[in-house]
């Protein structure tokens, strides 16, 4: 085995893994908010939740009635409303959940919280907010996990190649 052979087999084996962990990450951005959610509450019941300082998102079952559809927010007895946000995704993990819009928590607290609609069924949560742009950063670190793959199993079947002393076969055939 050569120095160069073997040069090329360690670097196939350092991207394989780098592109797994990418890969992984990409799947933790867009499946994990789905299930860090608070318990759902049907809607017309209230939700208790304690949240920490930042956005939180409130979630509600699919519906075609979206307009009909109504939250109301407290933040340490102080009404709240939920802003609208056009980035915002829709959770898929464990069930999907349509995005409603969020609330800046400025601290720490206790949210309480309230969803109904003409929806036969219909539920509500609350979670991390999912941007549009995480989305797109899942999206692009999973695109850089499967090149980091293909160029480490490439470097390893080439230093394979180069250890072995083997190497491609002429074109050209005898009759």
């Amino acid at each position: 085995m050569t120095s160069s052979s073997r040069g090329t087999r360690v670097a196939g084996w350092i991207l394989v893994p780098l592109g797994l962990v990418a890969l992984l990450g990409a799947l933790a951005l867009v499946l994990g908010p789905g299930l860090r959610t608070a318990e759902p509450a049907p809607f017309g019941q209230s939700m208790t939740v304690s949240l920490p300082a930042g956005d939180a998102g409130v979630y509600v079952t699919p519906s075609d009635v979206w307009s009909q559809i109504s939250c109301t927010a407290e933040v340490g007895g102080e009404e709240r409303a939920l802003r609208p946000d056009m980035t915002m995704q829709d959770l898929v993990v464990p069930q999907r959940w349509e995005a409603r819009g969020n609330l800046a928590m400025e601290r720490a607290g206790t949210l309480e919280i309230t969803c109904d609609g003409p929806v036969d069924g219909g539920q509500f949560t609350v979670g991390p907010v999912v941007s549009f742009f995480t989305l797109i950063g899942a999206g692009l670190l999973g695109v850089l996990g499967a090149v980091l793959i293909v160029v480490g199993g490439v470097l390893l079947a080439v230093g394979r190649r180069r250890g072995t002393g083997t190497q491609p076969s002429s074109a050209r055939t005898s009759w």
